[in-house]
Formats: C-alpha cells, sequence, structure tokens
C-alpha cells in the first residue's frame, strides 16, 4: 500500500508542477497596448501608452525583474512600461544613431539585445541607461524582430526586408537562415513581430500585411497560421507567464494550535504546513477540501467539491512534493 502511494504522489507531484497560463502582450506603432488570444489570433485594447513613448516598436519581458521594456522608434529610446497605467518611464537614450524595431530579453545572462534597420544592426543594451553597444551588422535589410527560446536558450529573428527565419549568434552577431516562414503554406509578408511562450514551448509571430499571428516551427522556420487581428500595425508582442499563487501549499507560520501565526501562511514551505494539513483534515475542515478527484488531467482536479477524503489528502501531498 505505500509503495502504491507513494507512486500516487510522485505522479502529482509533477502533475502539480505544470506551468499556468499567461498574457500575450502586443503593442502598435500607435501606441495602444492589446491583449492577443494565442488559440484565435484575436486582440483586445487595453489601454493607450503614455504620449512620452512617440512611436512605439518592440516589447521585451525581463523575467527576472518583471518588467516591461518597450522601444521607441520615435525618439530612439528605452522605457519601461506600466502594464496596468500605461505609463512609459524613460530609462535612455540608445545613444547611437538607429531605428530599434526589435527588442528581446536573454534570461540565461540577464541581458536586453535589440536590432535596428538603420543601420542593420544587433545591439546589446544596457537595461538600466538604455545605452545600445553595437555587437555586429546583420547584412539584412529593413526592420528586424527578436524572439528569444527561453527553453532552449537559441535567440530567433525574422526581417521584414524577407521571409526567412534566422538564429542569432548573440556573441557575432551573425545571423543564420533556418528557412522560408512561407514553407508551411502561409502567405506571410512584412513580419513584424517575435515572442517565445514558455509555458506552450511555442514561438509566435505578427504580420502587417496579412494581419495573422502565427506559430513558427524553429526547426524548418515554417509559419502556420492561428488567425487574423485586424490592421493594426503591430511591431510589439511579448508573453508574461502567469505568477500565479504565491505558493498554495504553504498553509501556515507554526504547527501548534492557539499559537500565533498558526493557520496563516508565511511565505515558507516545510513541516509544519504538512503537519497543519493533517490537522484540519483529520478536523474534517473545509479548508482541507482541494479537489474533486486525485487523477491529473481528469476535469475537477485541483476544483474543491465540498466532500473531504483521501483525494484531498493525496492532492496536498502532491502540490506539497512540487514545493514551490
Amino acid at each position: 500500500m505505500r509503495t502504491i502511494a507513494s507512486a500516487a504522489v510522485a505522479a502529482l507531484a509533477v502533475a502539480a508542477g505544470t506551468a499556468s497560463a499567461g498574457t500575450m502582450y502586443a503593442i502598435s506603432s500607435s501606441r495602444v497596448l492589446y491583449s492577443v488570444d494565442i488559440n484565435t489570433g484575436a486582440v483586445t485594447e487595453l489601454l493607450t501608452v503614455s504620449s512620452n513613448a512617440s512611436t512605439t516598436a518592440g516589447l521585451a519581458w525581463d523575467s527576472s525583474t518583471q518588467t516591461m521594456y518597450l522601444t521607441s522608434t520615435g525618439n530612439d529610446s528605452l522605457y519601461t512600461l506600466n502594464l496596468t497605467t500605461g505609463e512609459a518611464t524613460l530609462v535612455g537614450a540608445y545613444g547611437v544613431p538607429v531605428v530599434m524595431h526589435g527588442l528581446e530579453y536573454d534570461s540565461s545572462t540577464d541581458t536586453l539585445y535589440a536590432a535596428s534597420s538603420t543601420p542593420n544592426a544587433l545591439y546589446r543594451v544596457d537595461k538600466n541607461t538604455g545605452l545600445a553597444t553595437e555587437i555586429a551588422q546583420t547584412g539584412l535589410t529593413s526592420f528586424p524582430n527578436l524572439g528569444y527560446d527561453s527553453t532552449n536558450d537559441v535567440l530567433y529573428g525574422t526581417s521584414s526586408g524577407n521571409e526567412g527565419f534566422y538564429s542569432v549568434d548573440r556573441v557575432t552577431g551573425a545571423w543564420s537562415a533556418i528557412g522560408p516562414l512561407f514553407g508551411g503554406g502561409a502567405t506571410v509578408t512584412n513580419p513584424n513581430a517575435l515572442a517565445y511562450n514558455p509555458d506552450n514551448q511555442t514561438m509566435y509571430m505578427l504580420d502587417n500585411s496579412q494581419d495573422n499571428l502565427y506559430t513558427i516551427d524553429l526547426n524548418t522556420g515554417f509559419a502556420t497560421v492561428v488567425g487574423p487581428n485586424g490592421s493594426l500595425n503591430l511591431l510589439g508582442l511579448a508573453y508574461v507567464p502567469d505568477a500565479g499563487p504565491a505558493c498554495q501549499p504553504d498553509l501556515t507560520t507554526g504547527a501548534v494550535p492557539g499559537v500565533p501565526g498558526f493557520g496563516v501562511p508565511n511565505g515558507i514551505l516545510n513541516n509544519d504546513d504538512f503537519f497543519y494539513y493533517l490537522f484540519i483534515f483529520a478536523a474534517n475542515d473545509p479548508a482541507a477540501d482541494l479537489t474533486t478527484g486525485a487523477v491529473p488531467g481528469v476535469p475537477g482536479y485541483g476544483v474543491p467539491n465540498g466532500i473531504i477524503n483521501n483525494d484531498d489528502f493525496f492532492y496536498y501531498l502532491a502540490i506539497f512534493a512540487a514545493g514551490c
């Protein structure tokens, strides 16, 4: 029986570690910020960014500081963007004559990269000052775009001057062709934004001729249409993962009833939380009701149903084992 229980806990722990959904953001050249439905391509207008950002282009989400960066092609500067208020705060000018369309954050080295169409070059950007340092010329023409695959640690790019998909060497600045975007049957012209979703490990792209959202095969470069989003001149795209609950299995500060902190989460997961759950489970406390069933993927998993039984116990074991 103990062996069966251990196997169940291990399986549930894997399921409990599954990433949650987030939000895909897009921005137009006229400073309008949208959310994008990654299943249909449809967009929903959220707000208009403050006018100090001038003409807006690329977006980049810094996962280390939970900061959205925004590049302006109107005043050649880097901004941070408040996703709630739309306020753009100047970080600083790039310090070089550029038209910086592409912007992307590399979480493996905590580095912000940018790509310009005038001149056609790849840059490293100081997140604190906005100063851009050229790495190398790209050899391409027209507006470049950047997308970072954080799962496999690869930077990719497109250029509106052709219909190709590229891998980008962050050391040398070289862009190596992977394949044509239209090879998957999609008619793609004027690609203008890239963003990687680590939750489903998929690269997305927008274009401004067909006005569609696409997924891209990272091995071939082939683009597949998800759906239309309208003639909005969307130039920036960035995915923000959902932070989710701080720590679901964190239930208490201490495990002794009557002592201050009993039943009050403290941001620390330890044996006190486990024994606290045992306490409320044995007491048939409504707070012990965590799930309808204990099988991942089955409807009701992780959804309370008003009944406290062994399924709730095994569910708590799973999220406790998964940690925070």
